[in-house]
């Protein structure tokens, strides 16, 4: 991407505008990760800021040009930052068929080879606060597909940092009885997702194995039962094959809002999808998926 600056490693570097290649080291490994200050940047202001996770076999370059939240960074001021998966076999070339990058969003079966991406965020965030003036109010995660799964871990892990979490077309591996502070959640996925099920069942992914995934409305309570709302819905919406759902509210007035497209895929609504229809199913833009989640995100700060 030629408006990518040159790779940095001084992250007070990151204050001055534009998209920045950035590389530090954590746990022993070289880490890289796209950064996004927006020209309206003023360091007296700290902005929001945006971690955005590819998905299985993707990258960060691609996740800049594809998802929009550039565009959006510098549209509403915040910080956008685009972190870069590890090869399923770390010190092995990274390939999208023979040795895709990927977050070990701890899943049973995720094979991690040493590397704990959990571990990775939390240092990244810690590293980014302090070489930068970040609004600790305005903390949020969203991915795409695998790293949906990723968003969804983080905000188990870090719900007393992490204000919001949007996770796209993927399932929720969390584990826990409970977070030490309710999550709002809002999560978006089609009825016709071939790599995520809806009503669950055999899976068999680009790379060949096959899996079972469970119904995605397992997802959908894991999360409701956590923020301690109610397990029954209000409907918000339902038109042009777009449903809605709130639970809600629960605890310290988080939400858990349920979007679903009836009839796409495995996709990001209004993208150009990177991956060909025979993986993803169909793809439909009844409107702007990077849209809705932000407006989400602004409504729910950190109180």
């Amino acid at each position: 991407m030629d408006d990518l600056t040159p790779t940095v490693t001084d992250l007070t570097q990151l204050q001055q505008p534009g998209q920045h290649r950035v590389s530090i080291r954590i746990d022993d490994r070289e880490r890289k990760f796209i950064f996004v200050t927006p020209k309206g940047f003023r360091p007296g202001h700290p902005p929001a800021i945006v971690f955005f996770f590819h998905g299985a076999g993707g990258r960060a370059e691609q996740a800049v040009r594809t998802y929009g939240w550039a565009e959006k960074a510098e549209a509403e001021n915040f910080f956008a930052v685009f972190p870069q998966g590890l090869p399923v076999r770390p010190d092995s070339p990274g390939s999208f068929l023979l040795n895709p990058d990927i977050w070990r969003d701890q899943r049973e079966g995720m094979p991690t080879r040493g590397v704990d991406d959990v571990h990775f965020f939390e240092e990244l965030l810690n590293h980014l606060q302090a070489a930068l003036p970040i609004d600790p109010h305005r903390i949020y995660v969203t991915g795409f597909s695998n790293g949906a799964g990723m968003t969804f871990t983080l905000g188990a892990h870090f719900s007393d940092r992490i204000a919001a979490i949007a996770p796209v077309s993927a399932q929720s591996w969390v584990k826990i009885d409970a977070v030490a502070r309710p999550v709002p959640v809002y999560y978006l996925t089609g009825t016709a997702d071939p790599l995520i099920p809806y009503n669950g069942g055999s899976v068999t992914l680009p790379w060949g194995n096959t899996r079972m995934m469970p119904a995605v409305q397992e997802s959908v309570d894991t999360w409701a039962r956590l923020d301690g709302c109610p397990a029954e819905p209000q409907v918000v919406s339902a038109e042009g094959g777009v449903r809605v759902l709130r639970y809600g509210p629960g605890r310290a007035e988080s939400e858990v809002l349920f979007t679903t497209i009836g009839g796409n895929g495995h996709h990001w609504p209004d993208t150009i999808e990177p991956l060909p229809h025979f993986i993803c199913g169909p793809t439909l833009d009844p409107f702007n998926a990077t849209d809705r989640i932000w407006d989400f995100f602004k409504a729910h700060p950190l109180p």
